[in-house]
Order: structure tokens, then C-alpha cells, then sequence
């Protein structure tokens, strides 16, 4: 099964944050060409080689833009709850759900998976989710979560930063962060 045009348009409704409450909500449209954005320049920063071929540089915008489609049938699963299933189920538990849903998601994400593409679009999703929350959450429960997304992203750039040693990840991260109003000084 592979999802619908009319499917893949409803993620101009399907609402993010719904455990988290904020200011205003976010779809994951929205979500998603953020996403794109910080993407692309995360990848431009990092002089990622990849942006010299064209084909390189739509899989990484396309990929960005499709990476939490899935959730068109699926809704915003909460991350405390992935975590919870990982547990329960093994780290590849999504990998099947998701597979079982929709086999050309399941298919696309294994061409990127370890790849730099998945790690600048990993990295631009916490960005998001950050610069989001930062502006638009409100209550004790949104600082814990927005606190919690920040130790998630440094220690994703820690990570990354040793992994791909070539693509300066932490210097393009803080730079990123810079630049949109994100404080990045934990990082």
C-alpha cells in the first residue's frame, strides 16, 4: 500500500503537539517544510558535497519534506510513547509498523537510512521542533519538553559531530540555531 495523493494531502490538517500544549497549533505540513528549510541550509553550512548534485540535493529536500508523512495515518505519536514501544517492541518496531502501513515510506527511508541525508534531515527536525516550541509553547509541561529536545539535540550533535568529523556538524548546528532565534548555547 503507498499512500494517495488525496492521503498525502491531509497533512495540512493533521495537527502536531497534541500532549504539549501551545500558543497556536502546528500541522505537519508545516512541520515539514520548516523541516526543509533548515535542511537545506543545516547542509549548505556543513558544505555537504551532496548539494552539488542535483539529484543528492532533491533527495535530501524531498526527504525532508516526506519524513514524517507516515503520520498522515498514524497521527503524532508522542515521543515518551515511541519510547515505550521501542522498549516493548525493539528499535525496529516502527520499521514494521511502518512498513505494514505504507511500503514505499518503509522503502524510501531504508535508501537514506546512515546516510548524511538522514542525519541533516534528523538533526533539522529537532531544530524545528525546537524553534517551534521555543516560541509557541506554553506551561511548565512545555519548557520540561522543550529542556528534554535540547539534550536530545546536543546529544544527537555530539554524535553526528564525531561521525561525520567533515561536515563540521556542531559549528553548522550553532549557526543554524543562530540564525532563526534559536538559543543554542547549550549545544
Amino acid at each position: 500500500m503507498s499512500l494517495t495523493t488525496a492521503e498525502q494531502l491531509r497533512a495540512c490538517h493533521v495537527r502536531r503537539w497534541h500532549i504539549v500544549q501551545t500558543s497556536r497549533e502546528q500541522t505537519l505540513a508545516e512541520h515539514s517544510f520548516a523541516v526543509s528549510v533548515i535542511a537545506g541550509s543545516l547542509a549548505a553550512k556543513m558544505r555537504w558535497r551532496g548539494l552539488l548534485h542535483p539529484d543528492k540535493k532533491a533527495d535530501l529536500l524531498l526527504w525532508a519534506l516526506r519524513h514524517d508523512l507516515i503520520e498522515v495515518l498514524t497521527g503524532d505519536v508522542p515521543t515518551p510513547f515511541k519510547k515505550v514501544l521501542r522498549k516493548v517492541g525493539g528499535e525496529d518496531i516502527f520499521d514494521k509498523a511502518e512498513d505494514e502501513v505504507d511500503k514505499d515510506f518503509g522503502a524510501s527511508y531504508r535508501q537514506i537510512a546512515g546516510t548524511e541525508i538522514e542525519m541533516i534531515v534528523k538533526i533539522a527536525d529537532m531544530i524545528e521542533s525546537i524553534y517551534f516550541l521555543q516560541d509557541n509553547g506554553v506551561g511548565p509541561h512545555a519548557k520540561s519538553v522543550l529542556t528534554l529536545l535540547r539534550e536530545d539535540l546536543s546529544r544527537m550533535v555530539d554524535k553526528y559531530d564525531g561521525e561525520w568529523t567533515e561536515l563540521t556538524v556542531r559549528a553548522a548546528t550553532r549557526e543554524v540555531c543562530r540564525e532563526i532565534g534559536v538559543d543554542g548555547g547549550w549545544l
